[in-house]
Order: structure tokens, then C-alpha cells, then sequence
């Protein structure tokens, strides 16, 4: 059973996506649990962990941003999803990897189909590859992995907490992840883990780290656009 919280202080918004999520619970057979509050300063008087949080970004006391970071520091797996009419806090929103945005009014075909993404999300986020190493095994959570560079003999896998020298080249690992929607080339030599992008420009990517940010010139220019692309469409996009 994954745990929901649904959080927004317009009550009819409440009850339309309670009615969607409980109607794709009867469809899909999937089992939630869902708690429904209209403020979000009980996050930091109850601490409660969920799996699935849909937050809208405009409440009075407590925003939705802050209400994100507080759940993040409760679970740090938590799928995050932003209710917002005001695509200026795409911005700020990056910086707790929010999973989807989705926009007022709902559409209910979206929201459907993204929701169904983040259960389908949550299903894969403990997949792990192995990484051998002369006599050595790592067993590496694919959502840690910031990016995977090309080197002349293998390539380099860099994560949240240390980097793996490999013998396969990246192409191998991105079959072997199997992660198309996350995983994406920004340049020639590599391989970006978008579930860690808190920031990008033409030139630099700024990945979250265990403990601080990464800042890295893994994109390229003619790659560019490719990549903005896939990172709008893997967060959902706002329309």
C-alpha cells in the first residue's frame, strides 16, 4: 500500500484528485492510503513519511515549497508532485526535484497518466545495478547515480556518495539501467541522470550531491535543446 498525501487549501481541488486517485485505485487494483489537509504547517508538528505527495505551491503560512523540503527531509525517496498555476516557481521547484508539475485546472487525462508514472516510478526506485571491479562487487541504486562519463577504456560512473571506474562503455550501462526517461545524453561523452539536475545552462549542469551540490561542464551546446526537452518531459512540463 503506498502511502498519498494530498495537501492544498481549496477543498474542491482536495476531493477531484481524492475521486481520480480512488478511481484509478479501482481500475489498476493499486492499494493508497490517502491523507488529505487543506494547510501544510502539520508537516513540521507531525512527522508523518509518505510515498506519493501531491502539494500545491500557493497556500497561506506554509507554501508548497516549504511543505517539499520538509517531506524530503522526512523521506528523501518521496515523489513529489507540485499543483501550480504559476510556472514562475519552476525555478525554485528544481532544487527538490520535484517528479511532475501539474497545472490548474487539472486535466484529468494528465493527471491520470502522470500519477500512473509515479506509482510506476516508485515500483523501479530501488532497481540497483552491480558494478564489478577487479575482485571487488558494488551493488550502485540507479536513482544515485549523477552521470555516467566516457573514458578511453570503460567510463566513469559518478554518484551521490563516489565514483566507479568501469570497463563498459556508457552505452552498455544505458541498456543495462534501462531507464530511457531518465537517463539522457547532454553531450558526446555523456550520460545525465535527470532524477539529480537541479540546474542547467548551455554549458554546465548542476547535479544534487549527498551532502552539496555538483557542478559539472557535462553539456554541450549542440545538445542543448535535446536535452531541456527531455528534461521538461520528465518533469511533467507546464502548460
Amino acid at each position: 500500500m503506498l502511502n498519498i498525501l494530498l495537501c492544498d487549501d481549496d477543498k474542491s481541488i482536495l476531493e477531484k484528485v481524492r475521486s481520480l486517485i480512488s478511481n484509478l485505485q479501482k481500475n489498476y487494483k493499486i492499494e493508497f492510503n490517502i491523507d488529505m489537509r487543506t494547510c501544510g504547517d502539520f508537516i513540521f508538528k507531525e512527522k508523518h513519511s509518505y510515498d506519493i505527495a501531491i502539494v500545491d505551491v500557493q497556500m497561506p503560512a506554509v507554501n508548497g515549497l516549504e511543505v517539499s523540503e520538509r517531506l524530503k527531509q522526512l523521506n528523501p525517496d518521496i515523489i513529489i508532485m507540485i499543483l501550480t498555476s504559476y510556472p514562475a516557481y519552476l525555478d525554485s521547484a528544481m532544487k527538490i526535484q520535484v517528479f511532475r508539475y501539474l497545472s490548474k485546472p487539472i486535466d484529468t487525462e494528465r493527471f491520470n497518466r502522470n500519477f500512473l508514472e509515479a506509482v510506476d516510478y516508485y515500483k523501479k526506485i530501488s532497481k540497483s545495478i552491480i558494478i564489478e571491479k577487479y575482485d571487488e562487487i558494488f551493488t550502485v541504486k540507479t536513482r544515485d547515480i549523477l552521470y555516467i562519463e566516457n573514458r578511453k577504456h570503460g567510463s566513469l560512473i559518478v554518484t551521490k556518495y563516489k565514483s566507479y571506474e568501469t570497463n563498459k562503455k556508457p552505452a552498455e550501462w544505458y541498456e543495462i539501467i534501462n531507464q530511457p526517461n531518465c537517463f539522457v545524453q547532454s553531450h558526446k561523452s555523456y550520460i545525465v541522470n535527470l532524477q539529480n539536475v537541479i540546474n542547467f545552462d548551455k554549458s554546465s549542469i548542476t547535479f544534487q550531491g549527498a551532502n552539496e551540490n555538483l557542478m559539472e561542464h557535462c553539456i554541450s551546446q549542440r545538445k542543448y535543446a535535446e536535452f531541456k526537452k527531455a528534461f521538461f518531459d520528465f518533469a511533467g512540463g507546464i502548460v
